[in-house]
């Protein structure tokens, strides 16, 4: 067993479990992921920049957004309000420091490569909802931090409780025969 700190996303699931298969590449099914057979194999993969885009409101408190990650630095920016934070995940694994004053550059840098991205992917980007009411958002994230975090934190824990059972219509699941 080796453990590999090289940093992967989901999107490299399928390629992976493609190869693992024995199964040719399908690019038009997967355009964002890799392999991950040779870290499985104790080998490496080249460098790479990861993406996500998160471009909705979450029912966690999630805000509209879209990251960057390159090597040790993370920068996210956020569509609502159009501020960018830049974390150096070598040094904040918590997020608690944004760098974005104090890296204008690099923030600039990693800002066209995320643009760059969105514009090549055809990532829908948000706009403004001209009915939007800021006091309404408000009240939204009160509830969300006072009721909906603890409830999903609750039931989180309960997943890691060694009797969990999930209940016969978890996650919209069906029971099946095959």
């Amino acid at each position: 067993g080796t453990i590999s700190e090289t940093p992967v996303t989901g999107t490299d699931f399928y390629p992976t479990l493609l190869e693992l298969a024995g199964l040719k590449p399908l690019p038009a099914q997967h355009v964002d992921g890799v392999s991950l057979v040779p870290l499985l194999k104790g080998g490496k993969i080249p460098p790479r920049d990861l993406f996500w885009h998160y471009p909705h409101y979450g029912n966690q408190g999630g805000e509209p957004s879209a990251i960057i990650r390159r090597g040790d630095w993370k920068l996210i920016h956020y569509y609502e309000d159009g501020r960018d934070e830049l974390y150096n995940l070598a040094r904040d694994t918590g997020e608690k420091k944004n760098l974005a004053t104090e890296e204008g550059p690099r923030v600039r840098k990693l800002r066209a490569a995320l643009d760059a991205w969105l514009a090549e992917t055809g990532a829908r980007i948000p706009k403004k909802d001209s009915r939007f009411d800021s006091a309404r958002r408000k009240q939204q994230n009160a509830i969300i931090k006072s009721k909906r975090l603890p409830q999903l934190e609750k039931q989180h824990a309960n997943f890691l409780d060694p009797a969990f059972q999930p209940n016969p219509t978890w996650w919209g699941s069906k029971a099946t025969t095959d």
